[in-house]
This record gives C-alpha cells, structure tokens and sequence, in this order.
C-alpha cells in the first residue's frame, strides 16, 4: 500500500481570491518583480519547553527604522497562546526575545490565550 501525502486544504472567498489575484499582477505592474520563496524552511519554529513549544503561528511584520518587526502567536503544550516579538535586518533570520510581550490575563483569556497579532505601520501625511 503506498503512502498518501496528506494536505491542508483552505477555502477561500470569491473576494480572497480576487484580491490574490490582483496582487499577483499588481506585483509585476508596481515593480515589485517576480514573486518568489527564498527558503523551504520556516523562519519562526516552536522552540524550548515553555511558552512557545507546541506551535508558532500567524506571524504579521511590517519594516520600521531599518529593521523587520514581528509579531507571532506562540502555543504552549496546554493550548495556550501568547504573543512573540522578533526582529530582522534583512527580513529571513530574526531574534526572539526570550519571554512573550502579550499573555492571557484575564480569566476569559486563560483558558484559550491570546490569538493571532495584526501590525499597520501608520505614517503621518505632510501637505
């Protein structure tokens, strides 16, 4: 009997492919170039037995100041989540601070944690 690969599959919206659909061409038409993966491995993995070792997840990043800033959700062997931070100079390779920057601390966080992080970098309009 042969092996089967097993995958994930993730419906997506008329509008979710839509808009993917439209950054891809809208990639090539504003000179981003080709679009295209640097690596087959991840760039956040579970680590250590504490606060993120069951699962990393969801990273968001936006550049700032010469450097990429991330935010990750982290899972612990009991399911709960809590909130990462890692920066990068060039975007691949990022340094984690060792202990999360948001945990579960109210009694309807503790049982599932805090979940996934949004980052916008707002620049202020000078006319």
């Amino acid at each position: 009997m042969s092996a089967r690969k097993r995958s994930l599959s993730v419906p997506l919206s008329g509008l979710t492919l839509l808009a993917l659909a439209f950054l891809l061409h809208a990639g090539d038409k504003w000179g981003f170039g080709e679009w295209r993966r640097l690596s087959n491995n991840p760039i956040i993995t579970p680590r250590g037995e504490s606060w993120e070792s069951a699962g990393t997840f969801n990273p968001a990043v936006v550049f700032h100041e010469g450097r990429f800033v991330m935010l990750y959700r982290a899972q612990d062997a009991k399911g709960t989540s809590r909130l990462g931070y890692a920066q990068s100079g060039e975007g691949i390779h990022f340094k984690r601070r060792p202990e999360p920057v948001l945990s579960p601390e109210t009694d309807y966080e503790k049982d599932g944690g805090v979940e996934d992080p949004r980052l916008v970098k707002v620049t202020a309009r000078t006319t």
